[in-house]
């Protein structure tokens, strides 16, 4: 869901916020090597591991997850500020759930607990088919996104 200047959240019909973003970047398909709480991902030893990236982002977004353990945000975020901080507690818990294998993504699918859901552009906006209906991507109906959400309250 976008957030605003002041930190607060605003309902739009686009949801451009975050979580598992999709971005500009080829990824590989990872949906065969897709991770499990039986598989576990392991970013230890990995250099990105933990990378707060400040790079401008695309389509109006703050902030994303990357499946190689770093996040990126946006330059208009101050992460030292409370929105700073709830931005990167939000895409950390996307960060671990991809580490613990609850969730994967990829360029076609997002995979959270075992489920596997195929992106979808309708009208020109990322998404997958929940429960039957579109969401968009960072739409704070999917599981993945509740999750961080929650994360976002945490000390």
């Amino acid at each position: 869901m976008p957030w605003t200047a002041d930190g607060s959240r605003k309902k739009s019909p686009l949801y451009k916020k975050s979580g598992f973003k999709m971005g500009s970047a080829q990824r590989h398909d990872a949906s065969l090597n897709a991770r499990t709480p039986e598989k576990k991902l392991s970013f230890m030893g990995r250099g990105d591991m933990g990378n707060i990236n400040v790079t401008s982002m695309s389509d109006g977004n703050l902030a994303e997850a990357n499946m190689d353990g770093s996040i990126n945000v946006d330059p208009s975020v101050d992460l030292n500020s409370p929105f700073g901080k709830r931005v990167v507690k939000h895409e950390q818990q996307h960060i671990d759930d991809i580490e613990d294998g609850v969730a994967s993504y990829d360029d076609n699918h997002i995979t959270f607990k075992g489920e596997k859901y195929k992106r979808i552009n309708v009208n020109g906006e990322w998404g997958v088919m929940w429960k039957g209906e579109f969401k968009p991507e960072g739409h704070p109906d999917l599981d993945w996104e509740k999750r961080a959400i929650n994360a976002e309250k945490k000390k």
